[in-house]
């Protein structure tokens, strides 16, 4: 048992919640026990509800980033090659778009274990190509810089 899992104390002088071992309350300063004995004092159990960890909602953030950039992308190319298939595209895709970042912003914060480990699967997936994508994009930067030195150190310019 952690110090967060024991039950707090109520101060019975301004209500503050004070850890179980203070012996005078936080905010009021007023003695929480007299001698061995404990004031009348409530006790709260603590908050059972699941955390949300960092970790989860950081990378939720940063795989609907990475979809929004992903969709957003597709639609140029689409833009490019055939405009006319720009409008379907968008009917199709928007609400997916939306729903896979609500479940995945929301389904993080969810109480349901399923949904929390779908939406962090999802987070995932989207993460990690994001990611592949980036780095095949830098990867590429730098060949063409690199091929751009061989060719100005060879004189070819």
């Amino acid at each position: 048992m952690t110090r967060s899992d024991m039950p707090h104390i109520n101060c019975p002088e301004c209500g503050a919640e004070n850890n179980p071992f203070a012996n005078v309350c936080w905010i009021c300063r007023r003695p929480l026990y007299e001698g061995d004995e404990l004031v009348e004092a409530e006790l709260i159990a603590p908050d059972d509800r699941p955390r949300q960890d960092r970790v989860g909602r950081i990378f939720g953030i940063w795989a609907f980033i990475f979809l929004i950039m992903g969709a957003i992308v597709v639609a140029l190319g689409i833009y490019v090659e055939e405009p006319g298939a720009l409008l379907p595209y968008f009917i199709v895709v928007s609400p997916l778009s939306v729903g896979i970042g609500v479940l995945i912003l929301r389904g993080n914060q969810s109480e349901n274990p399923w949904l929390r480990g779908i939406a962090m699967c999802f987070s995932a997936i989207i993460v990690s190509a994001g990611a592949m994508v980036l780095l095949g994009i830098a990867t590429l930067i730098a060949l063409i810089a690199f091929c751009f030195m061989v060719i100005a150190a060879s004189g070819g310019f």
